[in-house]
């Protein structure tokens, strides 16, 4: 009976640690270089630096990584019913304003979910492509696939006090043949460009349209949780 105890304990153990979750550190809210905001056992693999306040002064957008891979539960498709579990790196986007009398970096937001992971990117490799600041706007760029790619583009800009996607592009196509379609959103104006064609002769064989975006109100990092998550309209995902 012992034995049974005993396996009956080793059992329930092993299934409470196989169940751990992963705990994001918090960003340190503030520090005076990057390396000491780096949190520990984490790496610094992208960086752009630009005013994203408008007061003149060089803030800094940060893609930190885990330094381990673990067993990572990730949303598609809906957000909600679509799991999909990827043994990866864990990563964190953290956005800083820079002080301009003190030199402090001062944390505007930390987001552990919208990176995509370098295991996401099918046969491409890591679909992380680039992170850039222009116009008080933060730019994140991501690829992937195969034969049939995909391209995916978010701009978000800092008002209200809050961080808003303004815009974004979905381009999927085929590597050999070029057959594309390509969406390019205005959150803004609310307008939707559709280009139908071939991505090699953009001038002569592609369909363009327009029309008006439906959605009830402009989404964040807290409302937008991750590319491929948010169905914007039927079968369309962005």
């Amino acid at each position: 009976m012992k034995y049974f105890y005993l396996l009956t304990f080793l059992l329930a153990a092993h299934l409470c640690f196989a169940q751990k979750t992963f705990i994001f550190p918090k960003v340190k809210p503030q520090g005076i270089s990057i390396e000491q905001l780096t949190p520990t056992n984490w790496t610094v693999i992208e960086k752009a630096n630009g005013d994203l306040n408008h007061d003149g002064v060089e803030d800094i957008a940060v893609v930190f990584e885990f330094d381990k891979k673990i067993d990572e539960t990730r949303t598609y498709g809906d957000n909600n019913s679509e799991i999909i579990k990827e043994t990866q790196k864990p990563r964190i986007l953290a956005i800083f304003f820079k002080d301009h009398s003190t030199g402090n970096f001062r944390l505007s937001s930390q987001n552990n979910d919208f990176i995509l992971r370098s295991e996401e990117g099918g046969k491409l490799g890591d679909p992380l492509n680039q992170i850039g600041i222009k116009d008080q706007q933060l730019y994140l760029r991501f690829q992937g696939g195969a034969e049939w790619r995909w391209e995916l583009g978010y701009t978000f800009k800092f008002e209200n006090k809050d961080w808003f996607l303004t815009s974004a592009i979905n381009l999927y196509f085929n590597q050999n043949t070029g057959d594309m379609t390509e969406r390019v959103y205005d959150f803004k104006t609310r307008e939707l460009f559709t280009t139908v064609g071939n991505l090699h002769r953009r001038d002569i064989a592609n369909r363009k349209t327009s029309e008006v975006l439906y959605f009830s109100q402009l989404r964040t990092f807290k409302t937008f949780k991750k590319p491929w998550a948010w169905e914007i309209m039927p079968n369309v995902y962005l």
